[in-house]
Parts: structure tokens; C-alpha cells; sequence
């Protein structure tokens, strides 16, 4: 099994490829024009607006490509079922456009990888259980089950699994092995999860992927100044383009997601150790991810540096834009914007409410996210209080 075979968002939903007409002088169909009007309107918080025109093109096209973003979008919108229902009819084909008949051996693994990228891990449980009884052999797909178990709060259900892979992962390569680090971490069995970190990399981006893992154990004990050197560290390891460049490779993608989740935990790290400019310019970095959760907290860091910097203004156009595109946000937005706007003291609910719809998104980093919530209501209590003096 190579790294890249078993990086746990390893069938990910990735932007579209570019689909020009077959002839220069053919127009393109609706639906393609709509399409690309879909993207903008999704990235500029009007899901609402973006979600026929993706249900457009997954009828036009059919492919697994376009109706899985369809359904990510769906989930998005809060509308799981309809997510589901895209899901399983994907689950049920005997091929597929992209994958012929080996689409439905691997569909459920796909679903289940786009409702982790989409924050539904809960959603994610049943196909990855799904994908794990298709093949029990597949360690890739027991760590994709447990990785969604865990997203979904789970832990205690995914440590029997941990058990049965910790036993034959003597023989693992090493990407494997620290996706089995990341888990037994993330469930909180520190002393494995050191263990299997504890073996030489050879390759500097197998080392990438070692060091953004290691950096948790940092984060958990909250050594900031730890934790921002091994990510800076990993983040070396790499071109820095893959965190800046909009688009990559496919081939690329999955290691463009870890470097900009390093750099949405470094920017944490940076804030606490008092470099708010350089945390900033990461958690920018980290915002341009198809990673929902790693979007959404990395708008939430930088929405807090606009509130500290006394821009409530622009923190909550910032928050706005986020529960656009991501529905789960948008009570505690709007119970937030009221908060500040009225001058009630509803801050404190609003803060609790921002963070308990991020964490359902990702259970398994909760050592992040409790302390950049704690960063965010800091920085809101004292927009707050300008706002009650004024």
C-alpha cells in the first residue's frame, strides 16, 4: 500500500476538470455555462442559488464526479437525505461513467470520503461500514471506517478496529502506518500513536505527512511553540505552492489538503504564541481548502483577528460568507451578528453555538478546536464590550 493508497480522504471529492466543448465552435450546454456560475456562487456564500445549477449538471452529465459534488453541496444545504438518496442510488449502479464495473465495488468508500471532505462524518459511518464489509482484507478501508467513526464521535467503536490493525501493521509501508498514528491519536492512545511515529521516513513527503501528525501531540498538550515548528517544518517539506496554488493535479490533491490542515493548526499555534500577522497569513492559506472543516475553522480564525482588530464589520461578512456556503453555521452567525448588533449579552451562546456546529463537523480534532473557540470568544467579548461602550 502506498501513501497516497491509504491517505484517509483517499477518494475525495476534487474540483471538476474543465469541460470544454468536443469542437471549438460548440456551444456549451446550460448547464455547463451554469455550472461554472454554480462555483463562483458557492464560493461567494449562496449555496442556495448554486445548488440547482449543480443538480443541473449531475443530470446533464451523470458522472460519479458531478453527482457526488451534487450530494457534498446537498449535505452542505442540510439537506442530508436528499445527499443520501444520491448516494445510494451511486452505491447500487454496477458502473459508472468514470470507473466502469469497478464503480460499484468502490462507490461506497467514495461517498463516504465526500461526506467526511462535506463535515457529515455521521453520514460517512454507514458507507465506510459499507466499504470496510466489501472487502475486510482492505486495511485502507478499515482506516477509512475508522476515521469517519471517529469524525462522528465515536471512538469507542472504532478502538476494537484499531486493535486488529495495530497487529498487522508490522509490515506496513509508511503511509499506512502514520494514517494508523493519526487514528490511534485521534482516539487517544498517545503512547501507539507515538510508537508508530517513531520510525525514519525516508522520503521527504512521507516525512510531511509524519510531521503534521506528530504536531498534534504538541497541539493536544498545547506546546504551541512545538507544535508551529513541526508544521512549519512539514510545510517545507513540500513546494509551498501546493498550499497557495488554487488548483493542482489530482494526483496532488490529498497532500494539498494536509498542507493546508498545517497550516490552519500552525496559524492556531502562531495566534497563541502571540504572532497574529503570521497567523493570519495561514489560516488565508488554509481557507482556500475543499476541506470543510479546515474552511470553516480557518474563517473563524481570521474573523476572529478582524473582531480583536475591532473590523466586527468585516468578521461577520467574513462568518456570512461561511454560512452561506455551509448551512450548519447559520443560526449561531446570525445569533452572533444579533448579539453585537443589540448589544444583548447572547455573545457567549452564539460562540458555544459557532462551536459546537464546527466540531460536529470533525470530532477527531477537537484538541483544535476547543482552543481556537476559546480564541474566537475572546476576540468576541471584547467586539462586545467596544460595542456597549459605544
Amino acid at each position: 500500500m502506498t501513501l497516497s493508497r491509504i491517505v484517509i480522504l483517499l477518494v475525495a471529492l476534487a474540483p471538476a476538470p474543465s469541460s470544454a466543448p468536443a469542437h471549438a465552435d460548440e456551444a456549451p450546454s446550460p448547464a455547463e455555462l451554469g455550472f461554472y456560475v454554480a462555483i463562483q456562487l458557492d464560493e461567494q456564500g449562496q449555496l442556495d442559488k448554486a445548488l440547482p445549477l449543480y443538480a443541473a449538471r449531475a443530470r446533464e452529465t451523470l458522472t460519479q464526479h458531478d453527482r457526488l459534488r451534487y450530494a457534498a453541496a446537498l449535505l452542505r444545504a442540510g439537506q442530508p437525505e436528499g445527499a443520501k438518496a444520491v448516494f445510494d442510488r451511486l452505491a447500487s449502479e454496477v458502473g459508472s461513467v468514470e470507473h466502469g464495473s469497478a464503480g460499484r465495488a468502490y462507490a461506497p468508500a467514495i461517498c463516504a470520503s465526500t461526506a467526511l471532505l462535506a463535515g457529515s462524518p455521521a453520514v460517512a459511518v454507514p458507507y465506510a461500514h459499507a466499504a470496510s464489509a466489501a472487502e475486510r482484507r482492505d486495511a485502507g478501508r478499515r482506516l477509512l471506517l475508522v476515521r469517519a467513526l471517529v469524525a462522528a464521535g465515536e471512538p469507542a467503536a472504532a478502538r476494537p478496529l484499531l486493535a486488529g490493525l495495530a497487529g498487522e501493521a508490522g509490515d506496513w509501508g509508511d503511509g499506512p502506518r502514520i494514517e494508523l498514528a493519526r487514528a490511534e491519536l485521534a482516539t487517544g492512545e498517545v503512547k501507539a500513536a507515538r510508537t508508530l511515529l517513531a520510525r525514519a521516513v525516508p522520503t521527504s513527503l512521507g516525512q510531511m505527512f509524519q510531521d503534521s501528525v506528530r504536531a498534534n501531540l504538541a497541539l493536544r498538550d498545547h506546546n504551541w511553540q512545538k507544535a508551529a515548528q513541526v508544521l512549519e517544518a512539514a510545510e517545507r517539506k513540500v513546494p509551498r505552492s501546493l498550499a497557495d496554488d488554487r488548483k493542482v493535479d489530482g494526483a496532488w490533491r490529498n497532500i494539498q489538503r494536509e498542507v493546508r490542515s498545517a497550516a490552519l493548526r500552525r496559524a492556531l499555534a502562531l495566534w497563541h504564541l502571540g504572532k497574529q500577522p503570521a497567523a493570519v497569513a495561514e489560516a488565508r492559506r488554509a481557507s482556500a481548502t475543499d476541506e470543510e472543516y479546515v474552511r470553516a475553522a480557518a474563517s473563524i480564525l481570521l474573523a476572529a483577528a478582524e473582531l480583536a482588530g475591532d473590523r466586527p464589520e468585516d468578521a461577520l461578512a467574513r462568518l456570512r460568507i461561511l454560512a452561506g456556503h455551509n448551512h450548519r453555521f447559520r443560526e449561531p452567525v446570525a445569533a452572533l451578528a444579533r448579539a453585537l448588533a443589540t448589544e444583548r449579552r447572547g455573545v457567549t451562546p452564539a460562540v458555544a453555538a459557532l462551536g459546537a456546529a464546527l466540531a460536529e463537523s470533525d470530532r477527531s480534532v477537537d484538541f483544535v478546536t476547543q482552543p481556537l473557540v476559546e480564541t474566537f470568544s475572546e476576540a468576541a467579548e471584547h467586539a462586545a464590550q467596544l460595542t456597549r461602550a459605544s
